[in-house]
């Protein structure tokens, strides 16, 4: 229990020091010096934690205009929230598709390719040759694939979960396929198609219980990934998530802190969900 409480203070320290970051630098453009107060650091946090016992969650600006961030962060969270659960959700998916039970396929072999090209591209470049890609779509045949419109509604929301489940699907992609091969070669796997069993048998009551642990354990990274992706494709898909209260907060230690946190909830939430659904999943198709 102490080591719990230790590690929240510790997550919540960091997330207060990076929001405050962008104030405790300070930039001399006359000398071209850079320097650190971290004398502010303290006031700061005071200021933060001022404002939340007021039951104020603090304001933000858009242009010139302040906005309050407790009227707008409801929506704002649940489109985050949405784009990193089934992105997540969809990475799995196709992890456990091409990577198990689609295997022997011929369609895994193109998937395996795709997948290995992509991987050499940084995912910053492959999301801008990505909108690049969807904007000549509509060029070429009049058909919108994707909105740049906050109120776009679900042109403005799948695209995005399509290309935050990118770097978590090549990452599990991976860790699965190569995990099947490993697997595969094991002396019980070998018995069981030695007794005649049929292969989706195999790689539900085998292969898959003996994956799952691993999948279980790497769920954080691939949490992290697809935070990671939020950030780039809300703010060049001008999507109304969480991540414009970081971008547009102008170094306010505020709405910039609001918005970690609920990054930091979306993705205990996410991680709880997927749990829930894998230990559903187990429970429904595989024989204990």
């Amino acid at each position: 229990m102490v080591r719990y409480i230790q590690q929240m203070i510790i997550v919540i320290f960091l997330i207060l020091f990076l929001a405050t970051l962008p104030s405790i630098v300070l930039v001399d453009p006359a000398n071209g010096t850079v320097s650190l107060n971290f004398a502010r650091f303290p006031s700061m946090v005071g200021n933060f934690f001022k404002e939340l016992s007021t039951g104020s969650l603090g304001t933000y600006y858009v242009g010139m205009e302040q906005r309050s961030i407790a009227s707008e962060i409801g929506d704002n969270f649940f489109t985050s929230f949405y784009i990193v659960f089934v992105g997540v959700l969809l990475s799995i998916l196709l992890s456990l598709l091409f990577g198990i039970f689609l295997s022997r396929f011929y369609l895994t072999k193109i998937f395996r390719v795709m997948m290995n090209i992509i991987s050499t591209i940084p995912d910053f470049i492959f999301i801008i040759f990505a909108l690049l890609f969807a904007v000549n779509i509509y060029k070429w045949t009049g058909f919108r694939v994707v909105s740049f419109l906050p109120n776009g509604g679900a042109l403005n929301i799948w695209f995005p979960m399509v290309l935050v489940a990118i770097a978590p699907s090549i990452y599990l992609f991976k860790l699965i396929s190569e995990r099947y091969f490993l697997i595969a070669g094991e002396d019980y796997i070998r018995t069981a198609v030695a007794k005649g069993l049929k292969v989706d048998r195999i790689n539900f009551q085998h292969v898959y219980k003996n994956i799952e642990p691993f999948l279980t354990a790497d769920l954080v990274k691939v949490l992290s990934l697809a935070i990671g992706n939020l950030f780039i494709v809300e703010y060049l898909l001008n999507v109304s998530g969480l991540t414009k209260f970081v971008f547009q907060s102008f170094g306010d230690p505020q709405p910039i802190a609001i918005g970690l946190f609920c990054m930091l909830i979306i993705s205990l939430l996410v991680f709880l969900a997927i749990r829930l659904l894998l230990y559903l999943f187990k429970r429904g198709f595989i024989y204990e």
